[in-house]
Order: C-alpha cells, then structure tokens, then sequence
C-alpha cells in the first residue's frame, strides 16, 4: 500500500477537535460583538509541518501562501499579497523592519508561541497603514508549571531545546535551536543553516476587582542564519550574522478598556559574499514605540468601540561596509538615518436594522517620515461596512466593503545598497499605495458538515511594484492600477467527537492595467487534514496539493504541480510526559518552495521527534 492511501487511515486529545479557531478581529475585551471580520487561530499542537517558523503554522489557511525565498526568515503572503502589505504583531506589538522580503516573526523560537492567527481581507480601518491584504498576529505562551521540551530532526540534524517554569501570575522560558544545511529530494544541498536563543518572561497581576496589569517579554539572538536561495553558493552566499530583538508589552486592562505601551528593540546585519569579489556587510537598527487604547461602549443600546495607536520607529539607521578582495580596500557609507512617526484613531459600531445586522467604522492616520534631510507627511482615511444576513439556522451571507493604505518605507524611499539579492536602489517618488477590497461570504452549517466559500476583489492604486533595472540592480515604481481576485472554499465533517476532516480550496488571479500577471499571486491549492484523538493517541494527517503555475510575475519562475503530505503523531503517555513524532514532505518530493525567481527547492523527507515533559 502507497504511503498517500495510508493517510486517510492515520487520521487526530479525548476531546473535540477545532484545527483552525476562529476569533473576531481585535476583540481585546473578547466580548464577540463585532465579529464580523474574523481571525483564523491555530495553536502549537495543530502544526503538522517542520514547525520551523510561524509561516509553517500556518500554511493550512486557504489565504495564506509561502512567498520569497527559503530558510529560516520564510516570509508569507495573504490573498496575493506580500512583503510590507502585511501587518505583522508579537503580542499586540507591530514588527516593523527594513528586510525588503517584509516583516518575518521567526526570530523568535515557535516553542516560545502560543497561537499565531491571519486576518485576511483590508485591515487598515482597525490597524493602520499596512494592512492590506490583512493582519498576521503571534500571542505568546505561558508556562503553568516546570516544562521541559526537546526536539530532533534528521536531514539537516535540528535540534532544539526548551526549559520553562511558572505558576498563577509569572511564565519564564528559554529555548535553543539549532541546523545545519539541509537537503532537498535530490540530495542538493540547501544552504539553510542557523542558531538561535530565545526568552520570554509574563507576569500578569490582579490589581483589584476592576484591573490587571501584564507584563510581557520576549527576546532573542540569532547567529548565522543563512538565507537559502537558488544562488549558487561557489559564487554568492548570504548570511544574517548576528540578528537581536527585544519585545516588551506592558498593558493595563478593565472590563471595558485596554492600554498598552510597547517597545521593540532590533539590531541585526546582513552579510552578502560575491566569492573572489567583494563583502557587504550591511547593519540595521531601530527602537519601535508606542501605545494603544481600546474602549467598548454602547451608544442608544448599539456596542460601539473606538481607540487610538501610536507608533514611532526611532534611531533607524542602516549602514553598509564594502570590502574589495582584489584591492583589499574598505568602504563605509551610512544608507539611512531617518525615523517614523505613525498616530491612528478609529470608531467602530454594530448594529442591525430589521434582520440585517451591520459592522461600520472609520479610521484615521496621519504619518510622518523623515530621513536626514528629507521629510514626507501623509494622511489617509480607511473605511470597512460590512452586512450579515442569516437565512435561518444553517445559512448566513456577509457582505464586505472596505479600503486600505501602506505610506511607502524607508527602505523603498531611500535605501540604495546591496541586500542578498543584489544592488536594490530606492525610488523617493513612491506615492502612497491604496486598495478598495469586495468580499463574499456564505457560510453553511448542517448537522455535523460545514462549509464557508469566500470571493474576494482588490483594486489597487500605485501598487509598489519591485523591479529588475538589470541582472543585479532591483528598484520600485508606482503601478497606476493592479487588480487582485480570488476564491476560498472550506469544508468540515465531525464524523464524531474525536474524528474530524476538512478540505481547503483556493486559487487567485492578479494582474497590472495593461493585463501582465503581479508577482507573489498565490498558486491554486488544495489540502486535506483529517484529525483522530484515540485515547491516548493523537494523529493529523495532511494531503497537500499544488496546482501548476505558468503566468507568473516578472520576478518570478513558473511551477509544476505538486502533491505532497506531512503527518504528525502524539503518544500521551501520561498526565507529565508526551512523545511526538511528525514527517514533512512524507512522498519525498522535489519542488521548489514558492515562484519567486531564487526560491530553493523545498527539503526532503524529514522526520522529527519530540519529547514533552511538564509537572503536573
């Protein structure tokens, strides 16, 4: 019997089972009143991949897709788009940085993680500028008790190691991993290999009936992390060397409101090597701060919610070093030196006339950005209503409208110098970038079925588009009109309490005003996951498919299909110990990881081992 006819047979705790959760977006208060625009969860234990990064979490979600290059700071796409259209948050924190490929969570070890969670749609009305194509938001864990996790790989021989404690009001943990290069199906080498520590410190306290103050930490050094590519690594290799990130989040919370303050710390670098020519040595640092404020209300019996957010990137300097082999001499020059400044204020109601119920609201930000001399200003209004009418107790229908801005980085201003892949030169004249997105959704629910189907249209304007100038040199320019369309579909069945199976769908089109094909559009995929709970036994198995790519952007490669698997088993030994064991890529296949031009091929069969052990 072939491995693909066993999946179905191995299909996932003694309770029901929920693979994907579904929370509404940014209900901090968890009241569920505006639930209209919704955040697919996952947690730890539902990650039937290599559970490297948080991409790999989350790759199960019908809008959520792998783009750019391989290695350990594997970066992501949602509905088509990518990089900087993305909003990305660690514990309410937004990551902001200055890696051209966007805004990557994987310095921090996915054992320190507790549920990572994909807003897909225009966000920007909740969450400002950036959140086009959506929010990816990361909460961290929380340790009870003395926990001790270990962890082997074979292929590119991982391991890892994780040491925690905690009780009723404080979590410590410290996690170490480490790899070396890996190897694709055909046994090339994928240059992929890094080491990292990480650390998280909570500790939440009861005031008094009305308050609680939290306080939250996450930190973590990074050393050699190569950046896997199709680069051929005799004549260019890149490295980040050395890559540090401090997170604190301190919040003080009530029944009907949240504030917080935050701050991310980053220092990192960028090493590229041209063999026999010359080193870039290029270093990157910033302060992220800032504070929000989050209120729910009811205005003439309605819930209402407003708040502001303010976000500041302070002391951004990128700086580069050019050392010549063949004249041996040394080159400094100081790239950027420039700061952010980013103050949002937004309004939200719910409401219903006869039976349609309403979701409104409205924000707005005003930007400021300054690189040595130079100074930009922005305003931008974001908008979303949103309609749900439920036909009765199994059909519901909602309606989405909304618009969405990004103000162009810094990086895209003003960085002109070498990154990885090659010289990019920033262009000062980048407009503001803006999208109007329609959504769909029908919803379907009978006995133990469930199904959820989603249309989607964005219509972008000055869509930031990178381009080649020639074999080395990368810019951007302003795209006067791009258009983005799409289909999801879902289906669940709970065969019973302990067994459930659901099929994912979805395929996407892109296109500029004159009709060429946008990079980083998704392929069309299709997955199925069947997850068993027998007893004291636990498996979920995973049947992924890849449809063919052939219209791709111009950065881009095009892409045979591909069916591949991954499962993953737990043994619940007893109440304190637990042994997992999971397989990516079961079919050993050979493919690349995503369209993107230098994407490497994906790793082979690798198996991983896993042991758990916490006090009960």
């Amino acid at each position: 019997m072939t491995p693909t006819l066993l999946l179905p047979i191995l299909i996932t705790s003694n309770t029901s089972i929920e693979s994907i959760e579904v929370r509404a977006a940014k209900d901090l208060l968890h009241t569920n009143n505006f639930n209209h625009t919704k955040a697919n969860v996952v947690s730890s234990n539902k990650v039937t991949t290599a559970n490297n990064t948080i991409a790999d979490w989350l790759t199960k979600i019908p809008s959520f897709s792998l783009n750019g290059q391989g290695g350990l700071y594997q970066s992501y796409s949602v509905r088509g788009l990518s990089r900087w259209r993305i909003k990305t948050s660690i514990n309410n924190i937004p990551v902001l940085t200055d890696r051209r490929a966007g805004n990557s969570a994987s310095f921090i070890d996915p054992s320190l993680i507790d549920t990572a969670s994909v807003i897909a749609g225009p966000s920007s009305m909740l969450y400002g500028s950036g959140a086009i194509a959506g929010v990816v938001s990361i909460e961290s864990a929380t340790f009870q008790a003395p926990t001790i996790k270990l962890s082997v790989t074979n292929s590119d021989n991982a391991r890892s190691i994780l040491v925690a404690n905690g009780g009723d009001k404080t979590s410590f943990a410290f996690a170490h991993r480490l790899a070396d290069e890996g190897l694709a199906a055909n046994k090339e080498t994928l240059y992929s290999a890094y080491e990292q520590s990480s650390a998280s410190f909570t500790n939440k306290t009861k005031i008094n009936d009305k308050y609680t103050l939290q306080t939250r930490w996450l930190g973590s050094l990074s050393k050699d992390v190569q950046k896997s590519s199709a680069d051929d690594f005799l004549k260019k290799h890149s490295i980040y060397p050395e890559d540090i990130h401090s997170l604190t989040d301190i919040s003080l919370v009530s029944d009907s409101w949240v504030l917080n303050i935050f701050d991310h710390y980053q220092n990192w670098d960028s090493k590229v090597t041209r063999v026999g020519k010359r080193e870039n040595l290029t270093s990157y640092q910033s302060h992220t701060i800032g504070s929000s404020f989050y209120k729910e209300d009811k205005y003439l019996s309605a819930p209402i919610r407003y708040g502001f957010d303010w976000v500041s990137r302070v002391g951004v300097k990128i700086n580069d070093k050019e050392k010549s082999f063949s004249s041996n001499s040394l080159y400094e020059k100081a790239l950027i030196d420039g700061s952010y400044h980013n103050f949002g204020s937004f309004i939200q109601g719910a409401f219903a006339i006869n039976e349609i119920e309403f979701n409104a609201g409205s924000r707005v930000d005003a930007i400021q950005l300054n690189n040595l001399k130079d100074s930009r200003t922005e305003q931008f209004l974001s908008s979303n209503i949103s309609a749900k009418y439920d036909f009765n107790n199994q059909h519901s229908s909602l309606i989405s409208v909304g618009n969405a801005f990004r103000f162009p980085t810094l990086t895209e201003l003003y960085f002109n110098g070498v990154t990885p892949r090659g010289v990019t030169l920033g262009n000062q004249n980048l407009k503001t970038e803006s999208s109007t997105s329609y959504e769909l959704t029908h919803s379907i629910k009978f006995n133990e079925v469930e199904f959820k189907g989603v249309y989607f249209k964005t219509r972008l304007n000055n869509y930031i588009e990178r381009i080649s100038l020639d074999e080395n040199t990368r810019s951007y320019i302003n795209l006067d009109k791009a258009k983005i369309s799409g289909l999801e579909l879902s289906a669940a069945y709970m065969f019973d309490k302990n067994i459930k199976s659901t099929l994912s769908y979805s395929t996407q089109t892109g296109e500029n005003e004159v009709g060429n094909t946008l990079n980083d559009i998704s392929p069309t995929k299709m997955s199925f996951i069947t997850e068993v709970n027998l007893d004291n036994f636990q498996f979920i198995t995973d049947i992924y498919y890849r449809g063919k790519h052939s219209e791709v952007g111009p950065a881009e490669s095009t892409l045979a299909s591909v069916i591949s698997a991954n499962i993953n088993t737990r043994w619940f030994i007893n109440e304190e110990l637990e042994i997992s064991m999971g397989v990516t890529n079961l079919l050993n296949k050979l493919y690349r990881t995503t369209a993107d031009e230098d994407a490497p091929f994906t790793n082979e069969r690798r198996i991983k081992l896993n042991v758990s052990w916490h006090r009960f």
